[in-house]
């Protein structure tokens, strides 16, 4: 159970750092330095969820019936894909670029956020039940 408390937590700290960059992307100038300190803070949450489903998925792949096992090897095909995406959007959006097109910027960020909650609830829908079988 205590891996599945982890990946709740994980969750929640990267789910509350979107929250908080919906409200300053709402603001009609960029906070940057608030903006920094969440992008830092999501960032790490995400690594630190990836790697541990990145050490959880050969085991919940391998106990998973048929339709969870495609699932879990859907998300963990889409990591990569996310990784880079990710990379590129950090890469490309420099405190230079956010502060000369604070609007693109927004709407940038709110396409990644929709996909990183969307991506959080297919996780929840179906890694929680697959942990919390494990552990009773």
């Amino acid at each position: 159970m205590r891996v599945l408390s982890e990946l709740q937590r994980l969750h929640g700290q990267i789910l509350a750092n979107l929250d908080e960059l919906e409200a300053l992307t709402a603001l009609g100038e960029p906070p940057m330095h608030r903006l920094s300190a969440v992008r830092l803070a999501l960032t790490r949450a995400s690594r630190a969820r990836t790697m541990l489903l990145d050490r959880l998925y050969p085991t919940l792949i391998a106990g998973a019936g048929a339709a969870d096992r495609a699932v879990l090897e859907r998300l963990r095909g889409e990591a990569k894909d996310n990784l880079v995406t990710s990379v590129n959007h950090i890469g490309n959006w420099t405190v230079r670029e956010i502060t000369a097109r604070w609007a693109d910027y927004c709407t940038a960020s709110h396409a990644l956020r929709a996909a990183m909650r969307d991506r959080i609830a297919r996780e929840i829908a179906v890694v929680y039940p697959l942990l919390a079988d494990r552990a009773a």
